[in-house]
């Protein structure tokens, strides 16, 4: 029987979950985009105008909810730069150090910056807004022919970002950082796991295809102290594993415990 490859999986509902929010908008279902229940986009929000935005709440807390239950599981399988990069064939650069405090100094500066300026600062240069800022400009030119300069302008930030900035996702995005902090939080998880019976480490047989091939360049059967911090469960891991030894499994263990494989 053929091995199912999640990565293609991954990218087909990638591209499944971009239609839907460009139809549901198109279609004026009151969806809105991906935007709507960003966890950045709220905290902008709310510092420019100085004071709650409720009507963004209710998809908010679904948003964390769903990072503190998967992780960053966003990060690959929904966000649409991740569909943006593998459709370019680009590649993101994990970083470590201090280098994966950046994205928070990014997120302070935004807020400060929305707060004197009164408008949500960091939406402007966002990878996701731009996307979807891009799919409706398409749009509109094909409803009405009304061409604007957004359409050359939206897809050269995106790959200036993507292409020539390739440690973006890791050390600039300040939507991975929350998710990651709401990852964090103790409780009921869903994450990969290593079957150290079928592994083929356990047996004394060298591989290490499956930390090979993770972006986020974590190694897994290492015990890695971050792994459930950084791991976005794209899947790549599962794919290289040989005895199919990593899937997704409900753990209910602490910070502490997460640590460690």
């Amino acid at each position: 029987m053929k091995k199912i490859k999640y990565s293609k999986i991954r990218y087909y509902v990638l591209a499944a979950g971009i239609i839907a929010v460009v139809a549901a908008d198109s279609g004026n279902f009151g969806l809105g985009t991906l935007c709507g229940m960003c966890p950045v986009g709220f905290l902008e929000v709310w510092a420019a105008s100085k004071s709650i935005p409720s009507g963004m709440l209710p998809a908010v807390l679904v948003f964390i909810g769903a990072a503190y239950v998967f992780g960053r599981i966003f990060c690959s399988w929904l966000c649409p730069t991740a569909f943006t990069v593998k459709t370019l064939g680009a590649s993101q650069k994990a970083v470590s150090g201090r280098a994966e405090n950046f994205p928070y100094v990014i997120l302070a500066v935004s807020l400060i910056a929305s707060f004197f300026a009164g408008f949500p600062v960091f939406c402007l240069i966002c990878p996701i807004g731009l996307f979807f800022g891009f799919v409706f400009a398409v749009l509109k030119v094909t409803h009405v022919f009304e061409p604007g300069i957004t359409l050359l302008i939206f897809p050269l930030v995106i790959a200036l970002e993507l292409i020539f900035f390739r440690k973006w996702c890791s050390a600039v995005c300040p939507v991975s950082a929350l998710i990651t902090l709401a990852s964090k939080i103790p409780g009921l998880k869903l994450r990969l796991r290593v079957n150290r019976e079928t592994c083929l480490l356990s047996q004394e047989t060298l591989c290490g295809l499956c930390s090979a091939g993770c972006k986020e360049k974590i190694r897994i059967t290492e015990g890695d102290k971050r792994f459930f911090e950084k791991c976005t469960s794209c899947m790549e891991c599962a794919d290289n594993c040989p005895t199919g030894s990593i899937s997704f499994t409900v753990n209910k263990k602490t910070a502490a415990e997460n640590r460690r494989l």
